[in-house]
């Protein structure tokens, strides 16, 4: 491997884990929040469309997970709280996943969470180096969706 390659590795694999850590530390740190970094992203995509909720399909194609798998996290959920499943007026075969209060709270605070972490880190960088960070975290995500087949 190219010194360029090595550097990038270790680069990525320290970045891969530290935003795990980071993610980590914030569920933990928080005594309100009983979730696991899986629950947290499922509860975040169930509250991307408030008003309709999500289906199970729609949850697993989103987090790139087997709907059975789904089924079991989305249960788990309900019964600590954070979701509540529900029939759907139009067609009764169809079920949707919505957030409780208490799902619709912990999912704002990791919203806030999130904004409050990105705003930090774009202090450290000038309008130029922001530009040329974007640019490359799109080729890097560009080049993981083709390596998984989704472009």
């Amino acid at each position: 491997m190219s010194e360029f390659a090595n550097h990038l590795n270790s680069i990525l694999v320290e970045t891969y884990h530290n935003i795990v850590r980071v993610e980590e530390d914030f569920l933990r740190n928080n005594h309100k929040i009983n979730l696991s970094i899986r629950e947290m992203h499922l509860v975040e995509c169930v509250g991307m469309d408030k008003e309709n909720g999500k289906t199970i399909s729609e949850i697993a194609e989103y987090l790139k997970v087997a709907k059975p798998s789904v089924t079991v996290a989305v249960m788990k959920l309900v019964k600590k709280g954070y979701l509540v499943k529900e029939g759907s007026d139009s067609d009764g075969r169809v079920v949707r996943v919505m957030l409780t209060k208490a799902g619709r709270v912990v999912e704002a605070y990791h919203h806030m969470y999130h904004i409050g972490m990105v705003q930090e880190i774009e202090k450290g960088f000038q309008d130029e180096e922001q530009e040329i960070l974007i640019r490359a975290i799109k080729k890097l995500n560009e080049f993981f969706k083709r390596s998984i087949g989704e472009e």
